[in-house]
């Protein structure tokens, strides 16, 4: 008899487990030190059960029930969990813990027109938060507002102190949400007395720029007069995005004359991954005269605060027996938006990406530096102007050193 009574006992006080049973505990902070063991270990039914009982005792102990909501949403059951999130709304609205519950909710919702509406509610609450305000810029994209989210975008990216991973989707949209562009460059190239020729060089190209929703489509005709010869470029290039995280880039372009490849292509995909940090993968190959050479390419940027923080490394195409190695470190320094910044290049040897430059006839076992700097600023919503110089040192042989001076200009309209 003594026996069966214990068992009893210990039965009874083993039923705090929550599966359905009567939980006698009335302590509410022990009630959800122990609920919030049971949600670690995955136990969510068992976790609920002590978060409703919590309430029971004290339906304003916070906590408890935001512990509730994310039990409710691993169970799946949004109606309650919905009618949770309502309740701490209205009555907890700046209670600190509720804000990256709100976040967490925006994910959970059925459409992006759904989490807009739930957005605004937010932002009554908190009109201030930079990260509600850029995750509405962001929504407002997926509900194919683009003017709105434009208008958004460009405000907020202004802001001081804005984080990176904020100012990075900021930038994206901004990039997203251009419908028509033209633009003109030139780049003017002269020649220390080291060098056999002693002409400049002119290279001007005209560019239109198109935006279908998230892709953005770029045509660009370039002319180049080396004086001994001349060229045409014909390149087309699309930008289209799949996700805030995850972008890519193609290019394809022919020429006429013989200075520009007779054919090339460009495809690089770019992720985004620890808020403020993107990497690229890619690859470029040029044909002259039907035969191929690749190039693969490496990159990492960092957004960190207004600066802009890119490294680059292209390897091949191979030529005299030895891979072509050029190493690439880029900065910019935003004044508020994407528009207005200054930039830095520095570059050991000449990558691809330099079509008036480059050339297959770079012999690898010499050594070139290359560095250029500038501006580019917009004034008003339409014009934007860039201007930049450089120099590129490079050894012409192992015996001769010479130098390269670069001069660019550019107008861009958008509309």
């Amino acid at each position: 008899m003594k026996r069966s009574f214990l068992l009893l006992l210990f039965s009874l006080l083993i039923s705090v487990t929550a599966s359905g049973q009567v939980i006698s505990e009335t302590n509410t902070d022990i009630l959800l030190q122990r609920a919030q063991q049971e949600y670690r270990d995955g136990k969510y039914k068992n976790s609920l059960a002590l978060t409703q009982r919590g309430l029971e005792l004290a339906p304003e102990y916070h906590d408890i029930r935001i512990l509730q909501v994310r039990n409710l949403w691993a169970l799946e059951r949004m109606v309650e969990a919905n009618a949770d999130f309502e309740y701490l709304l209205e009555h907890a609205p700046h209670y600190p813990d509720l804000k990256p519950l709100a976040k967490q909710r925006f994910d959970r919702s059925r459409s992006a027109e759904e989490a807009l509406d739930l957005l605004d509610r937010i932002l009554g609450i908190y009109p201030d938060d930079l990260s509600f305000q850029v995750k509405k810029a962001s929504l407002l994209i997926e509900n194919h507002k683009t003017h709105e989210a434009r208008a958004l975008a460009k405000n907020l990216i202004t802001r001081k102190n804005l984080p990176g991973k904020e100012r990075y989707i900021l930038q994206n949209i901004l990039k997203q949400t251009i419908s028509n562009e033209i633009g003109i460059n030139y780049q003017y190239i002269d020649f220390s007395q080291e060098y056999s020729r002693s002409n400049s060089w002119n290279n001007m190209s005209g560019e239109y720029q198109h935006s279908f929703n998230r892709t953005v489509v770029l045509g660009r005709v370039t002319y180049s007069d080396r004086q001994y010869d001349q060229g045409m470029l014909y390149e087309l290039e699309a930008y289209p995005v799949f996700s805030e995280r995850l972008y890519a880039f193609t290019n394809f372009g022919f020429s006429k004359g013989d200075i520009f490849p007779d054919f090339r292509s460009s495809a690089s995909l770019y992720f985004n991954f620890a808020k403020t940090f993107e990497a690229e993968v890619g690859a470029r190959a040029l044909i002259y005269d039907n035969t191929s050479f690749f190039t693969g390419i490496l990159g990492l940027t960092a957004y960190s605060g207004k600066f802009y923080l890119n490294s680059r490394i292209f390897v091949g195409p191979e030529r005299r027996d030895h891979l072509v190695q050029n190493y690439q470190f880029n900065v910019r320094y935003y004044f508020g938006d994407p528009d207005n910044y200054l930039f830095l290049r520095l570059g050991n040897g000449i990558s691809p990406e330099e079509s008036a430059l480059y050339s297959l006839e770079e012999d690898p076992l010499l050594d070139a530096w290359y560095g250029s700097t500038g501006i580019n600023k917009s004034f008003g919503i339409h014009h934007i102007f860039q201007v930049g110089g450089g120099v590129l040192h490079e050894e012409i042989t192992k015996d001769k050193k010479g130098t390269q001076f670069i001069g660019t200009a550019g107008y861009r309209y958008r509309f």
